[in-house]
């Protein structure tokens, strides 16, 4: 498993892969290419987030994206994992612990791994709590503008 990070020309092959995922069971927004855009126009051009592709064997088999935040609840840096996606034909393969193992390694500085699970995704959950991931008891609450 090797991960690449995204460079301006990958922005096709993200909003495939991010159509697929936002169109399954793991995600509760729609596929929205404007905010594909949008997300893809800011990781390659700050420093506060992150998207790689995931190769497996030479193929593209997934992609994550992640943000980086100062948290005051653990007084230092948070990482989120916003998405992690791999495809079907390559799950199972152990490629989302390798995954979730790279981006620890890759960011030692940082305090705290936080990622979404949505509550069906019972594999996914069976993954991050075998790597040490547990639940926090927080409500979520958003306003979008």
């Amino acid at each position: 498993m090797k991960l690449q990070e995204f460079t301006p020309q990958d922005l096709e092959g993200y909003i495939t892969l991010a159509t697929k995922f936002h169109s399954g069971p793991a995600s509760f927004t729609a596929p929205d290419v404007a905010i594909f855009e949008r997300n893809f126009d800011y990781i390659v051009n700050h420093d506060s987030a992150f998207g790689w592709f995931i190769y497996e064997e030479g193929y593209v088999c997934g992609y994550v994206l992640c943000s980086m935040m100062y948290s005051t609840e653990v007084g230092g840096l948070s990482l989120w994992v916003e998405e992690l996606s791999v495809e079907d034909g390559f799950q199972g393969k152990g490629i989302g612990s390798k995954t979730l193992n790279s981006l620890i390694e890759m960011f030692p500085e940082v305090k705290r791994f936080r990622l979404e699970v949505a509550p069906s995704n019972e594999s996914a959950k069976k993954l991050y709590k075998r790597l040490g991931y547990d639940f926090i008891a927080y409500e979520q609450m958003i306003i979008d503008r």
